[in-house]
């Protein structure tokens, strides 16, 4: 890492620090200190718990912790007794009041965020998820937890447009993409019959998709592969297209055709990797104004 990189992190710490008020006595004007409240959070999260796993995972000194949990349990805010299980071991857990505070420091932690982020347009606000998604992604890969993949549920196209139209005005900025893949939903939507759609979850949260539409007996059409920048590089695109790919197998198809752009280099070689090879290019119906759309096959028999 060079030192420009380094001062450019570093930078961007001080200034997070600073408009987010971390260093104020009063974190969020709750009365208690942000190390403070950020122990009500995790006690909250699980309850009760032992105070010597709770200090490993914050990596918090023994004394400091002590004097921690003796200033919320003084506020009434979290109780402390011995492990039944192991005598040597102190479990904390959260009281009601505690969990109150909680509740609040989570809305007022919503409403500083939604202030925060009230004079951007919805692109920058689409281009800064995406930036923050990806140093999640970068930075905490080990610790983030399994990821899912299952059928759309009601109203969750409506995420599938949203990510591709932010993701995509943020990373290439093709005009008309949006209504190309407004047009691509409101075709499943009509047939839902012949179509299906999966998405990809973590915690939660949607990462990724993809669709899967008959256009005949013999041919199905594989449709908007996504994933997440703070999902990349963890084999999801792959496991969505072979989730596609076994699903139209099993459906009797004879092949599976895709449309993309010449581009997009990690979807292409997602594609070669499952055995899609490239038919044909074209200029006409590209998205992509200075590029070629690219149109690949699956032979499933």
């Amino acid at each position: 890492m060079t030192a420009t990189q380094i001062a450019s992190i570093r930078r961007f710490n001080r200034s997070w620090t600073e408009v987010t008020a971390l260093l104020d006595d009063s974190y969020l004007h709750s009365g208690l200190t942000l190390p403070e409240a950020r122990l009500v959070y995790e006690i909250t999260q699980r309850s009760p718990q032992p105070v010597v796993e709770l200090r490993g995972r914050l990596q918090l000194d023994p004394g400091y912790t002590t004097r921690l949990l003796d200033r919320l349990a003084e506020r009434g805010l979290l109780t402390r007794t011995v492990d039944p299980d192991d005598r040597r071991r102190q479990l904390v857990a959260v009281t009601d009041a505690g969990r109150e505070v909680a509740a609040q420091l989570a809305s007022r932690a919503d409403s500083q965020v939604a202030e925060l982020l009230d004079p951007l347009g919805p692109a920058d606000r689409g281009a800064l998820v995406t930036a923050l998604d990806t140093v999640v992604g970068l930075l905490f890969r080990e610790s983030e937890p399994e990821v899912t993949i299952r059928t759309a549920r009601i109203g969750e196209l409506g995420w599938v447009l949203t990510r591709h139209a932010e993701i995509y005005e943020a990373e290439y900025g093709w005009p008309g993409f949006e209504a190309a893949v407004a047009a691509i939903v409101a075709d499943l939507l009509g047939r839902s019959e012949q179509s299906r759609v999966w998405v990809a979850e973590r915690a939660g949260r949607l990462v990724g998709s993809i669709a899967y539409v008959a256009e005949d007996a013999g041919t199905a059409r594989l449709r908007l592969l996504l994933v997440e920048p703070a999902a990349r590089g963890q084999r999801l695109g792959v496991r969505l297209v072979e989730e596609c790919v076994a699903y139209a197998r099993a459906a009797g198809h004879a092949r599976l055709v895709l449309h993309t752009q010449d581009a997009l280099t990690a979807a292409r070689a997602i594609y070669a990797k499952t055995g899609f090879t490239l038919d044909r290019t074209s200029r006409e119906d590209s998205l992509d104004p200075n590029g070629l759309a690219e149109h690949w096959v699956l032979e499933l028999g």
